[in-house]
């Protein structure tokens, strides 16, 4: 039988609690708000920061969780004419990736992919916010990275037919984002694009309900 590691949920950087749901693998330290990622018999650091609001956010709201993946990438198309209706597409910096489990994300929408698709460009936090929730992530660094190409070819796609395009992409940085949501009548609404997804498309949404009340 395979040997079972069980992992204390501390912070290895300043020994405080590690909070989160079980299909989490990133945990966010709330003594020093540096992300923690489960590799092999212990943690990893990863980069990560809080993102400043930019509609309205009241106290008292939480944070989920977002990589950012900073991109370059070269199109090759066998179709001239694919070729030069292309370059007319906006180039793409960052590829985001919804961290948290969402049901169905083809049906209540995926926050990663909207706002890949719309350039969104986050900024850090510069008062942060001790007492609102931070999620953990149930995505990898290494998980996140699958989705670039797949983002990518979707966004391209609703432009020119991908149809013989040869797509080649390098990941230079990762950054996990917390970004700003507010639970509200119709669901939970984001505070950087203003938009709306059911409570019921994040998978154990009811964790993060109950770590906000006892925050």
């Amino acid at each position: 039988m395979p040997e079972v590691t069980v992992l204390a949920l501390r912070c290895p950087r300043c020994g405080g609690g590690l909070a989160g749901a079980p299909h989490d693998v990133v945990f966010w330290c709330g003594a020093c708000g540096i992300p923690q990622e489960i590799a092999g018999a212990g943690f990893v650091e990863r980069s990560g920061k809080l993102a400043a609001p930019v509609v309205p956010h009241a106290a008292g709201g939480f944070y989920l969780p977002v990589w950012a993946l900073r991109v370059s990438y070269t199109c090759q198309w066998e179709d001239p004419e694919k070729a030069a209706r292309a370059r007319l597409i906006a180039p793409i910096e960052w590829v985001y990736v919804t961290g948290s489990a969402i049901h169905n994300a083809g049906y209540f929408g995926d926050p990663g992919m909207i706002f890949t698709e719309k350039r969104v460009l986050l900024a850090a936090s510069e008062e942060g916010d001790r007492e609102a929730v931070v999620a953990g992530c149930a995505r990898s660094l290494e998980d996140a990275k699958a989705f670039v190409q797949p983002h990518l070819l979707t966004i391209i796609d609703r432009r020119v037919d991908v149809t013989g395009l040869d797509l080649s992409v390098r990941v230079s940085d990762g950054i996990l984002w917390g970004v700003p949501y507010r639970e509200e009548v119709d669901g939970l609404r984001d505070s950087i694009l203003g938009l709306t997804i059911p409570t019921a498309a994040i998978i154990e949404f009811s964790q993060i309900r109950a770590g906000q009340r006892m925050g």
